[in-house]
């Protein structure tokens, strides 16, 4: 066996997209559960639908924030693209929660 940068590289980038697999799947469950929460606070205190908007918001930041990652990991780096990557995620897990506790008072 012999070492190779071409094997090296590819076997990154498939723990990469493991990695950003895992991530869209705790990110997008919290903003699932954000909607559920925020349909329960439209029918309880009669709001309006503009109480969405950070969900929607946050899916669409977080789609981009995805590729520009996987941008990042192509061009070598790789450690930023990870921290980004984990970051946004925690940020926006962080933003929904503090959505919600708005809500809730």
């Amino acid at each position: 066996m012999y070492y190779s940068d071409e094997s090296n590289d590819r076997a990154a980038l498939v723990m990469f997209t493991i990695l950003q697999v895992l991530m869209v799947f705790v990110v997008y469950g919290f903003i699932y559960a954000s909607f559920i929460a925020v349909k329960m606070a439209i029918e309880k205190s009669g709001l309006t639908f503009m109480t969405y908007l950070p969900e929607v918001i946050t899916l669409i930041v977080y789609s981009i924030v995805m590729y520009k990652t996987r941008n990042m990991f192509k061009e070598e780096k790789r450690l930023r693209a990870v921290g980004w990557l984990m970051g946004w995620g925690s940020i926006i897990i962080v933003f929904l929660y503090a959505h919600l506790l708005q809500l809730v008072n």
